[in-house]
């Protein structure tokens, strides 16, 4: 029911249904608070190849995530699975990906093979002070293809719940490190996102456009927090206060 299925296309309604109905292990994820910029935040999860390759820069992890069209990744977790990930559907309330990949390592003497279905749902809040946060909340799928694997993905569900909820966890904790990092530095973040070789130049600029709106709304808020402190003092600083950031003025991923 969640599932916004009246706006998926045909050929993705048959991606959803397929994994839906031949789920092996389902997972809700602990939702997480996210304090990070609407606009910014839509971004990054539009544009994963950019927390990864930031990962990357950090030395912190081996994945790697490849765009291969505006809607379509390769992904490489550099322990032996690969896929693709595709954007089935996005708009500011909820996005919906479908994976496809196989594991091949250690633990098994042959592939194992999955589709994967990632639904995430985004709210958007102020606090009093008009400070942005996002709760997101993420459902995955997985439906197992392996004849025997299946049975012990079941067994194992919890485990692997887990773990993918810990991965959700630290990943929304790093965007909220991020977007605090901008507001205080965005001159700084800036200069990191033009360092970013692993993703085109187009999705870099875009990434210092957001980084550098963030950086003005940090400091109009402080600007007014400090004018509203101290109504009668005339010494405070005029800042420019960059043009509207309305969240639903995003298009949808996909229709």
């Amino acid at each position: 029911a969640e599932i916004p299925f009246n706006q998926l296309d045909a050929a993705a309604k048959q991606k959803v249904t397929s994994v839906v109905e031949n789920t092996s292990v389902f997972k809700r994820m602990t939702p997480q608070i996210i304090d990070c910029d609407p606009r910014y935040y839509m971004f990054l999860i539009r544009h994963p190849e950019v927390i990864v390759s930031i990962w990357q820069m950090m030395d912190a992890t081996d994945m790697r995530i490849t765009r291969q069209g505006p809607l379509v990744f390769n992904a490489d977790d550099g322990e032996g699975t690969v896929g693709t990930l595709e954007f089935l559907y996005g708009d500011q309330k909820v996005h919906v990906l479908y994976g496809k990949g196989a594991y091949t390592g250690s633990m098994t003497k042959r592939p194992i093979r999955a589709d994967c279905l990632l639904v995430l749902h985004s709210d958007f809040t102020t606090d009093k002070t008009g400070r942005p946060f996002v709760r997101a909340q993420l459902d995955m799928y997985v439906d197992v293809k392996n004849v025997g694997v299946d049975l012990i993905a079941r067994t194992f569900q919890h485990m692997i719940g887990n773990t993918t909820d810990l991965n959700f966890a630290e990943t929304a904790h790093f965007v909220t490190k991020l977007s605090r990092t901008t507001e205080e530095n965005g001159p700084g973040v800036q200069h990191l996102a033009m360092r970013l070789t692993d993703i085109n130049e187009p999705t870099r600029r875009e990434f210092a456009r957001h980084a550098g709106a963030v950086f003005q709304k940090a400091k109009t808020r402080y600007a007014k927090s400090i004018a509203k402190a101290s109504p009668t003092d005339t010494r405070a600083v005029s800042l420019r206060t960059p043009d509207a950031d309305s969240i639903g003025s995003d298009p949808p991923v996909a229709n």
